[in-house]
């Protein structure tokens, strides 16, 4: 087992907890008035970093006692309805005889009726499990879901709750730069200890890359070459925010294992974890899109997602903040995400051709400064990386398209971890890529915006 520390084996017991324990449980499905969510989490490891407070409110000040004259008293939702059952946002209000409310009931994930209560839904609302649109029956006692279509994601379809049907998917985005990122360090075979090898992700300072279908595993260690008494690993001669001389990179190859069978080379995208490694065997039947689990130390094994949708992915990523695996499509430049409930790859959005010839990378990061998990996308080359997140209304958009300004290389795997930084794994080499407008998403900020 690689050596951890005391806060690396912390999160070790956590996310095994998380990947061996729940993986495939069943999450209720959210209903909301407007319409409910489309998608549900699915529960894997999670990130041992600590999410910031996201726009937490405060803790409320003991009252003084005095007058608040900016203070509005909440009307009464009784007055004029008494004896009757009434609805305050999502929440129903059985009132009494004198017209102030008797009980309330918070409605939840259910519907407020006025005059009825807190209802699973409403006549010609439609919801979506996974793959699956639904579509209330009231006729029935209780109310309940009845499927209604089942969309195929293979196809270009996603289930539209709102617009109660299956839909063509998005393309989602511009190719209109951004912002700007820049390249590190570059590891080629022959002259450095890289020893070739596609599939690439990282923990704390492990790198993992997928070389024939094992698993090669190295460190990097940033040196202060420039002399002046600091790490700065965002230090770059064209980055404006932290000019000055590439500070050195050492890269040192610690083991090689061959007890496990990892994926295609260039098709088996890596999730990392300090102790253990799952991995796509996207294109292997009968395996298609399963996610598999390798543990170091036993040399053990484990199929942890067993899709039923028959759909080629090669790359991997996980959202820590809302519990779901993402994988997407090389061919189609195309985002899924997976419904635990139903065992199904979800299709989420599309994104325009960033003139990579196709589809490579993708990683799912959250931003240490607010909590916002974004999904990060590349083509075949290290040109661009589009920033993806949902909105509000549960819409994917593009935050921003992050161009590089150099010497492009193939990228045939993408992964996130040491230095806070991408790397990327091209024909015969190993290279590391962030800092400049990226940073402002993946390291912690001082002061935080």
């Amino acid at each position: 087992m690689l050596p951890t520390t005391a806060a690396a084996c912390e999160a070790v017991v956590l996310r095994c907890l998380l990947v061996l324990g729940s993986v495939g449980a069943v999450v209720g499905l959210a209903v909301a008035a407007c319409g409910p969510a489309e998608e549900s989490a699915t529960p894997a490891p999670t990130t041992s970093e600590p999410v910031p407070d996201a726009g937490l409110p405060d803790a409320e000040e003991p009252d003084s006692g005095e007058p608040d004259s900016g203070f509005e008293p909440v009307a009464n939702p009784c007055q004029d309805h008494p004896g009757e059952v009434v609805c305050a946002k999502n929440a129903a209000v059985d009132c009494d005889a004198t017209g102030h409310p008797a009980s309330e009931q918070d409605c939840g994930s259910q519907v407020c009726v006025p005059g009825t209560g807190c209802v699973l839904c409403i006549a010609g609302q439609h919801s979506c499990e996974g793959n699956a649109l639904l579509v209330c029956n009231t006729a029935a006692e209780p109310a309940h879901w009845d499927p209604m279509a089942t969309c195929n994601p293979g196809a270009g379809e996603r289930c539209s709750a709102t617009k109660g049907a299956c839909v063509p998917v998005k393309l989602v985005g511009s190719t209109t730069p951004t912002g700007t990122y820049y390249q590190y360090a570059l590891f080629d075979t022959g002259s450095t200890p890289f020893q070739g090898g596609y599939d690439v992700d990282s923990y704390g300072n492990y790198l993992y890359v997928n070389r024939g279908g094992k698993l090669d595993v190295y460190t990097i260690e940033l040196l202060d070459s420039d002399g002046d008494g600091k790490i700065e690993p965002n230090q770059h001669p064209d980055n404006p925010e932290a000019p000055g001389p590439i500070e050195q990179r050492v890269l040192t190859f610690v083991k090689r294992y061959e007890n496990v069978s990892l994926g295609p080379d260039s098709a088996a995208e890596l999730y990392g974890l300090p102790d253990r490694l799952l991995f796509l065997k996207a294109h292997d039947a009968p395996d298609v899109g399963a996610v598999f689990e390798f543990v170091f130390g036993s040399g053990v094994t484990t199929k942890v997602v067993a899709p039923v949708t028959d759909i080629k992915l090669s790359h991997l990523g996980y959202d820590g903040v809302e519990g779901r695996w993402y994988a997407s499509s090389e061919e189609h430049r195309r985002v899924f995400s997976y419904h635990a409930p139903s065992q199904s790859w979800v299709l989420e959005f599309d994104y325009p051709d960033l003139a990579g010839s196709h589809m490579d990378g993708m990683e799912v990061i959250t931003d240490p400064n607010t909590g916002i998990a974004y999904v990060y996308v590349s083509d075949m080359t290290s040109d661009f990386l589009g920033q993806y997140r949902r909105d509000r209304d549960g819409e994917w958009v593009q935050v921003n398209l992050f161009a590089y300004a150099g010497t492009s290389f193939y990228l045939e795997g993408m992964g996130y971890g040491v230095l806070n930084h991408f790397w990327a794994t091209g024909v015969g080499n190993i290279y590391e890529i962030g800092g400049g407008d990226l940073a402002k998403y993946t390291e912690p900020l001082v002061p935080p915006r």
